[in-house]
């Protein structure tokens, strides 16, 4: 708890996990979550606005629905009236920096097309400058040059994305990926939050686990 009363968050957010993975009866073991959880809230009645990134994750930062905020489909591949973040609708950051919050947003960044976070509340972030699909990795598994099954065609390069492998195993640590990189920023930024008697607000958005799967 910061000085004044207002609570400290700390938001963990995972691309593509499924609710029931956090159950108690869940066979996935979760022990570092599980403490998180006892001291925090988990969100076990929330349900998705839309089954596509960019929508989804601008009605998380508006509570709005897709028609109402303007991001109707994944931001890199459609057309600028389907993929544009409607300016007038306020986001929880900009609130909780009205409220005197600082505020700090890490890992990748499909809300909108700027890139310029501030603009919606974060005040610090670390993220990629831009979002190619991941490149397939030296010595991950190779693509197959003619994959036998439908699903492989993913690897096909389509509007808005290049070739990337749908899965492999890399010899790099998980500090060493994105997503340990990422929580490196984010606990660079909690160090430095921690010293000063501000309230506090850090997300996390955590990619994994979205494909590719490389591990």
């Amino acid at each position: 708890m910061s000085d004044g009363g207002r609570p400290n968050i700390l938001f963990l957010f995972a691309d593509q996990m499924q609710g029931r993975v956090l159950w108690p009866e869940s066979p996935c073991r979760t022990p570092n979550l599980d403490r998180l959880i006892a001291r925090g809230v988990r969100f076990h009645r929330a349900h998705t606005s839309c089954a596509i990134t960019s929508p989804a994750q601008a009605s998380l930062m508006t509570g709005l629905l897709p028609h109402n905020h303007g991001m109707l489909w994944v931001r890199h591949n459609v057309d600028d009236d389907q993929g544009c973040l409607r300016a007038d609708k306020p986001h929880w950051a900009q609130r909780l920096v009205a409220a005197g919050y600082h505020t700090g947003y890490f890992t990748h960044w499909l809300v909108e097309r700027s890139n310029d976070l501030e603009r919606f509340g974060w005040q610090e972030w670390g993220r990629r400058k831009k979002l190619p699909a991941t490149p397939a990795p030296s010595n991950a598994t190779p693509v197959p040059p003619e994959p036998r099954y439908s699903l492989l065609k993913r690897y096909d390069t389509s509007w808005g994305y290049s070739a990337a492998p749908m899965y492999g195993v890399v010899d790099k640590p998980p500090e060493s990926r994105h997503m340990g990189e990422m929580a490196a920023k984010a606990l660079g930024f909690l160090d430095e939050v921690l010293k000063g008697g501000q309230p506090w607000c850090c997300m996390y958005s955590i990619h994994e686990p979205h494909d590719p799967f490389i591990c």
